[in-house]
């Protein structure tokens, strides 16, 4: 996994000490962007509005490990295409899979202990900034699902529920096209080797019921990804890309000559992101009882300049 630039912002603190206000700065000041998973986090759609979940649909909190991104890029204003924007961050793509595609490999993936990408300012455009976009490539999260259908499976102790409540992780691949040599969920790699579109998710989980020990490996496709876009009507981002967008509440300001760090703190929303359809209206998600997941995208982005 790529690391992310934490130790920067205090090296960068450490030479600033040494320097006079006349002397040339030795360093460049660095862009630190903090990314934090927030479940009570606003729930918006495809155009920014505020949504609940769906009648006949139900939803949960995620519980993240790693956040894998494409794409960081900062726009002017909210008539900027997506494609003049000042670039941040972006992974490179390969030809492995038969044609071009994000490379699962190279993006950049941020946990809860290493959770900032640092930049040099001096490698960005000056100017000011109303709005923040990312391309989100990979997820990996855990979920909670019910064993709800298992007593079917004639290995299934007698006399014992299958209303039981056990843990699953998933790996969600949300960038338009990724190629995927293998990946890890809680322990178990899985190969694939070739390129899989926008939704392509793996769950895994094993554990214990009653004596009852149980593994399980599924891998599917949601059909469905929401990515917020409040300026769709001025700013539209490609189809699948998985590119969110969000405006700063006070524009970021990259002035000419920084001599000091700037922070940013970028809230993404998982406010019942894991979205399934409740087959049964229990609120509980069981997959051997054919229940489908419908959405996995991320339910907003809030930027703020600290």
């Amino acid at each position: 996994m790529k690391k992310s630039g934490l130790f920067l912002s205090t090296l960068s603190a450490l030479l600033f000490l040494g320097c006079s206000e006349d002397d040339p700065l030795p360093f460049s000041p660095l862009l630190n962007i903090t990314f934090v998973m927030d479940e009570n986090a606003d729930r918006l759609d495809n155009f920014g509005d505020p949504i609940g979940v769906p009648d006949g649909n139900a939803g949960q909190n995620p519980d993240f490990e790693v956040l894998g991104l494409h794409f960081i890029g900062l726009y002017p204003d909210k008539f900027t295409p997506y494609d003049q924007g000042t670039t941040v961050f972006l992974s490179p793509t390969t030809e492995a899979g038969g044609f071009s595609a994000i490379d699962f490999e190279q993006e950049l993936f941020l946990t809860k202990d290493e959770d900032t990408y640092s930049i040099p300012l001096d490698q960005l455009e000056a100017g000011t900034y109303e709005f923040f976009r990312s391309s989100i490539g990979f997820q990996k999260f855990k979920i909670e699902y019910n064993l709800g259908g298992a007593s079917a499976d004639p290995d299934w102790p007698d006399g014992i529920s299958d209303d039981v409540a056990v843990e699953g992780t998933i790996a969600s691949f949300l960038g338009y096209n990724t190629y995927i040599g293998s990946y890890d969920i809680a322990g178990e790699m899985v190969s694939v080797n070739e390129n899989k579109l926008q939704g392509y998710f793996g769950m895994y989980s094993r554990g214990e019921v009653a004596g009852f020990p149980f593994s399980d490996l599924s891998q599917g496709d949601a059909p469905v990804t929401t990515v917020p876009n409040p300026i769709d009507e001025t700013s539209p981002v490609p189809d699948g890309s998985c590119v969110v967008t969000g405006q700063f509440p006070t524009a970021l300001i990259i002035p000419e000559n920084p001599t000091q760090d700037i922070n940013i703190r970028v809230v993404i929303s998982i406010n019942q992101s894991f979205e399934w359809i409740d087959a049964n209206g229990n609120g509980k998600y069981e997959p051997l009882l054919g229940e489908e997941v419908v959405d996995m995208g991320t339910r907003g982005v809030f930027p703020v300049v600290l």
